[in-house]
């Protein structure tokens, strides 16, 4: 695993920075370039950027992060600006956010701005880029969700997921809302595409349960 990063800011976070956990807990980072990448057999790979849970608070400004991973039975995610219980709030500006996987039973997942549990999640998006390939993949993306009172309040635009292959599934949500959750997401530029045989594609935006 390949981690490098410059940051100009009040402080320094460590590893994947910047995220808030706890009553009364503050973040608050400029970070410039994040690159992650990871290849082989049966590994894992997670970057958390600007979450806030239990109460916490981020304020992150970030750009330029890569994320790339290649092999087998592998599993990545990337969480950016979300905000997870009461108190919690998020507040993001990314832009040019790429995750990338390939290669066999891989899992690639991406949520950014999404709420849950009465957090606040406040992000603005520009240029994001989901892509696999391979054999019986899993990919998924979700952003500006709002779940259990959570309120999200999210501007993206540019996004794009990517997939190809056999047998993989696809999905996208972008501003539902479930269980007394509030979305509030301005996005333009969507782009869903898929190729290969017997793949299965799904896209939600905007729906309300």
């Amino acid at each position: 695993m390949k981690l490098t990063h410059k940051v100009v800011a009040i402080a320094i976070a460590t590893m994947f920075a910047a995220g808030a956990f706890g009553q009364g807990s503050t973040s608050k980072v400029t970070v410039d370039s994040i690159n992650q990448s990871q290849s082989g057999l049966l590994n894992k790979q997670e970057m958390d950027l600007g979450n806030a849970k239990g109460g916490g608070k981020s304020d992150v400004t970030a750009k330029n992060i890569n994320q790339s991973q290649s092999g087998l039975l592998n599993q990545q995610k990337m969480a950016i600006g979300n905000a997870d219980g009461k108190g919690s709030q998020s507040k993001v500006t990314v832009s040019n956010i790429n995750q990338s996987q390939s290669g066999l039973l891989n899992k690639q997942e991406m949520a950014v701005g999404n709420a849950s549990g009465g957090g606040k999640s406040n992000v603005t998006a520009n240029n994001i880029n989901q892509s696999q390939s391979g054999l019986l993949n899993s990919q998924k993306m979700g952003i500006g969700n709002a779940d259990s009172k959570g309120q999200s309040k999210v501007v993206v635009s540019n996004i794009n997921q990517s997939q190809s292959g056999l047998l993989n599934k696809q999905d996208m949500q972008i501003g539902n809302a479930a269980n007394g959750g509030k979305s509030n997401v301005t996005a333009k530029n969507i782009n869903q595409s898929q190729s290969g045989l017997l793949n299965d594609q799904k896209m939600n935006v905007g729906n309300a349960n």
